[in-house]
């Protein structure tokens, strides 16, 4: 485990260095001063906003609302040290974003710590319940909640068996058996008794990826075994699988008064309105701070597809104390990843959806009781950098696109970078640290990630066949991820599902990795592709201390369930350059992930497209409304064989894994359209695609290659994936590999350029739209 000190250091080092940092594309980033300041305090009231006269959040945000129609500079909101005490969630849309290439930067005042908290104080009124015992009670407690805080530590909600293994969280009974037509567990008669507030007694079961919290029932016995019933709201979702999947499950009851029978345990009788606390050593009830959460999302930028929140950053600040009571009244079924499936939704502690260029640098997320970060639908070209996640009922980051998502749906050029993750999935085991599921050209890297029950880094979702389903062209590199799977098993520290064209899982440090005494029979690994997990490539990752003996393995990949086509290059090694490069750095600076993206949309229809260099010679290249006028392209036209007509488009050069995106429509099987040659800085053509005599073709090294036919008239997206260390690139069509490991054309150092056109000798017409290069 990393020592707390140079966390501590390199967060710090981290959240000044990123205010420097590269600004992704889509910024569009002005280079001015300061609009307008704020302040805000947890005492804060009226609309002042100044220094003198802080205000409320609401407050602050309302006066933003008055100045940001036209900004010539930043707004920055200052938020004074202090715990704001927030009864209702603070809400930010289109009309709080940042406007004219501006932004709303919400941060800590220089020195101090505002701490945003949704928890609700039960200080004081404690009295004596059962001196025999040391349980005290306070009465008059109407609010539920499934977390306490005493003394900012964690309070244990009464269960049996104890908790005695934080990493675990375990001590855990475990199952004999389930009946799933009968909907009832088999389990050993000693294990349960005849609590007071049965219907509120939970049984918290861990059947392989799952996690339950079941409310009981009823239950009857034999001479030697109980068999449990529950509630209907969760017990139709509980038994799905067959019955061998509910045996031998870990599990353990919890939310009994007499089962309150440890230090730092508490019950809270909701029929009578009392909580039930039994003190740690050291604890004075009369004067400790006890604190339930009761808030469920702290924060929430939510726009819409017509008008996303957007240009809004959030520094310096402390997210801590939210709840989440839905277990309470329904139950939970929850598959991988803490993702219900009987009905709830998890929420997050800060929300933002339909939302472009939001921040959250440096920030600290504690004591939650959902999800601490929980982004999309349709997040686009934002950065989640250098925060502290610890301890959280279910996940740490998570983010979301919809299957086969629409554009406006669609998460994508994400950075989650250099951020701590530890003690995700406190209360919901089956948490994971960083959750990416149907996303596009989202990087993860230079993450600490570890100690948790489950998972490290889940990418993707369940696709059900080998098919495309809009995951695409992500990198997971450079993190250092140990003691995770401590508990669940049939995960591994880095997971994928689903057919991803141009995944990279690179350069990262998967360590002390233990299949726990808890799990059951299904695979753990370092790195794991599971069902139809397709085009992705694992390469120089170091996977060391991987306890074998115990049932974990260093790879693993399902062939049964459909993951084919994947590439394994060089895990074997324990490069120790890698091993010093992974997890988070003190000098950390924000990569650019997207160098290009041009749909043409806004520019003028017969113009040339902005932006690029056209060279008409005999024909044209011009905007045209094709597909239609509200989805252009650059149409491509050449009637005569002379000269040579081309489009010519260039970035900053980029080395490393870069990825070339194009939508191409030929108008004729014969002819030779370059579409497109991808150039270096010097000119030269490394990789040059190409639509001749019915095929999309490729130099494979001095080599033409046909990847596959096509239809003239038909638009087709390509995908390159070029590798400028190796000099070898992957060709995709409408997102399945027709070409693999091939050799550049011409050997480059760098990817520097686009050229799209019709050469000397040839005529023909051709369509290309939606051109992107990727190279983080």
């Amino acid at each position: 485990m990393r020592k707390n000190e140079k966390l501590r250091r390199c967060l710090l080092i981290a959240a000044t260095a990123v205010i420097a940092a590269c600004i992704p594309f889509g910024m569009q980033r002005a280079e001015a001063g300061t609009q307008a300041t704020y302040y805000a305090s947890p005492t804060g009231s009226g609309s002042a906003c100044s220094a003198a006269s802080p205000c409320s959040l609401a407050g602050v945000r309302n006066k933003v609302r008055t100045v940001n129609s036209a900004m010539t500079g930043d707004i920055k909101i200052y938020l004074r040290g202090g715990t704001y005490s927030m009864s209702s969630t603070l809400t930010l849309d289109s009309s709080d974003s940042g406007t004219n290439g501006y932004s709303v930067q919400w941060s800590n005042y220089p020195g101090e710590t505002p701490v945003l908290s949704g928890g609700q104080s039960l200080s004081g009124s404690w009295t004596l319940h059962d001196s025999s015992k040391q349980i005290y009670k306070r009465s008059g407690v109407s609010s539920e909640f499934r977390q306490l805080i005493v003394n900012d530590t964690p309070a244990i909600r009464a269960r049996t068996p104890n908790l005695t293994d934080a990493d675990t969280m375990g001590g855990y009974y475990t199952t004999v058996s389930a009946d799933t037509t009968a909907k009832t567990y088999k389990i050993n008669k000693s294990e349960i008794a005849s609590w007071s507030n049965l219907s509120k007694v939970e049984m918290v079961l861990q059947p392989h990826w799952y996690h339950n919290n079941l409310r009981l029932s009823s239950f009857t016995t034999d001479a030697s075994y109980a068999y449990v019933s529950f509630q209907a709201a969760e017990s139709g979702s509980a038994f799905t699988k067959s019955a061998s999947f509910y045996s031998s499950n870990a599990y353990h009851f919890e939310n009994a008064y007499e089962l309150l029978d440890a230090a730092g345990e508490w019950y809270l009788d909701t029929s009578a309105d009392t909580l039930y606390y039994k003190p740690r050593s050291g604890e004075d009830l009369s004067t400790a701070a006890v604190i339930a959460p009761t808030l469920d999302v702290l924060v929430n930028m939510a726009g819409t597809s017509e008008t996303p929140v957007h240009d809004i950053s959030w520094s310096g600040v402390t997210f801590k104390q939210s709840g989440w009571s839905g277990p309470s009244g329904s139950g939970l079924v929850a598959t991988q990843g803490a993702t219900p499936i009987n009905g709830l939704t998890v929420p997050g502690a800060v929300q933002a959806s339909n939302g472009n260029r939001i921040r959250l640098i440096g920030n600290t997320f504690e004591q939650l009781g959902g999800t601490g970060i929980k982004l999309g639908y349709g997040l686009k070209s934002s950065q989640i950098v250098g925060n502290t996640l610890q301890n959280i009922a279910a996940n740490g980051i998570e983010l979301r696109s919809p299957k086969n998502a629409s554009t406006a749906n669609l998460s994508e050029n994400v950075l989650i970078g250099n951020n701590d993750i530890s003690r995700v999935g406190q209360l919901y085991t089956n948490g994971i640290g960083i959750l990416a599921h149907f996303v596009r050209d989202v990087l993860i890297e230079h993450n600490d990630i570890y100690n948790m029950p489950y998972m490290g880094i889940q990418l993707g979702n369940q696709a059900g066949c080998n098919c495309n389903t809009g995951i695409s062209g992500n990198q997971i590199r450079y993190n250092d991820l140990h003691d995770v799977m401590q508990l669940h098993d049939d995960g591994g520290a880095i997971y994928t599902l689903g057919r991803q064209p141009g995944t990279y899982l690179y350069q990262n440090y998967i360590h002390s990795l233990a299949k726990s005494d808890y799990a059951m029979s299904y695979p753990l690994a370092g790195l794991y592709m599971d069902n139809y997990s397709e085009f992705v490539t694992a390469q120089d990752n170091v996977l060391s201390d991987i306890d074998t003996a115990s049932g974990a393995s260093l790879t693993y990949e399902q062939t049964g369930i459909g993951a084919q086509n994947n590439q394994w290059v060089n895990n074997a090694a324990q490069t120790q350059s890698v091993k010093d490069n992974a997890g988070v750095q003190a000098a950390y600076s924000e990569p650019v992930i997207v160098r290009l993206s041009d749909g043409f949309d806004a520019a003028t229809t017969g113009a040339s497209p902005p932006g690029w260099t056209v060279a008409s010679g005999t024909g044209s290249a011009l905007v045209a409304d094709v597909p239609g006028a509200g989805d252009k392209s650059v149409a491509v036209s050449k009637a005569s064989s002379t000269g040579s007509t081309t489009a010519n488009r260039t970035i900053s050069a980029a080395s490393g894994i870069v990825t070339v995106e194009a939508r191409v429509r030929a108008e004729q099987t014969s002819g030779w359209k370059m579409a497109p040659y991808i150039t270096s800085s010097g000119g030269t053509a490394a990789v040059s695609l190409i639509f001749e005599n019915g095929y999309i073709k490729t130099y494979d090294g001095s080599t033409l290659t046909n990847a596959q036919a096509f239809t003239a008239g038909v638009w087709y997206d390509l995908q390159a994936v070029l590798d400028t260390n190796t000099d070898q690139f992957d060709l995709y069509v409408d997102g399945v590999r027709r070409i693999t490991d091939a050799d550049f054309r011409n050997s480059v150092s760098d990817i520097s350029g686009l050229l799209l056109g019709i050469g000397s000798g040839h005529t023909g017409s051709f369509y290309f739209d939606n051109m992107k290069i990727v190279a983080p």
